[in-house]
């Protein structure tokens, strides 16, 4: 009867990893960060949401799509790519999308604060192809904690402080979960999350917004 009861606890929590690991993908994140980001630096709504649309159709719903049609054919295992060995051609093909969509932008003069996200997210995904080819960083942890430290930088306010603590339980719950559903080890998820966090401020100092 006590294993019983501790096998459906066991489940209850590796049910409850499973979906904080789905819901707060970064894929998903991404879009109602940018969307905010990019209202916050443009000149008008309207403008706002094309930047956020152009952002997003190149950095996540082309990768995404592409994603799927890989597990479709049965070339990519899982939705998260758990596997090291599935991640590298995923990742060539998103450098490739996300170039085209920085090119994009800086063509079409977004702002400098969207085109320095956008440069972000790019070397995201260069430095995880690169680190994948020996190890396997957390793309959850990196990219998440990006975005993250992306929003302290444009928003710099206390209504957004007041927001942070929501958000960084949401950031130790998705480490939590990764390492909880062994899919990646403490040092991983911690190499992620540093990753997430020095990137954005070295791309932004480059562009002359800190």
């Amino acid at each position: 009867m006590k294993d019983d009861i501790a096998d459906e606890k066991g489940n209850q929590v590796e049910k409850s990893a499973v979906f904080i690991s789905r819901v707060f993908n970064p894929l998903y994140v991404t879009v109602p960060a940018v969307l905010a980001v990019a209202l916050k630096v443009s000149s008008d709504i309207l403008h706002g949401f094309l930047w956020w649309l152009l952002y997003i159709t190149f950095s996540t719903l082309v990768p995404l799509i592409d994603l799927l049609i890989r597990m479709r054919l049965g070339k990519v295992g899982d939705f998260h790519v758990t596997k090291k060995e599935e991640r590298t051609r995923p990742l060539l093909y998103n450098i490739g999308y996300m170039t085209i969509g920085v090119v994009l932008m800086a063509l079409l003069g977004a702002p400098r604060a969207i085109v320095a996200a956008a440069v972000t997210s790019f070397f995201l995904v260069v430095i995880s192809l690169l680190v994948n080819l020996r190890w396997k960083i957390s793309l959850h942890a990196f990219g998440l904690f990006e975005i993250y430290t992306l929003l302290v930088l444009v928003f710099r306010s206390w209504s957004f402080v007041i927001y942070n603590g929501y958000i960084l339980v949401m950031l130790a719950a998705v480490c939590w979960a990764r390492i909880y559903l062994k899919k990646h080890t403490p040092a991983q998820v911690m190499a992620g999350a540093l990753g997430g966090i020095g990137l954005p401020l070295v791309v932004f100092w480059a562009f002359g917004l800190l």
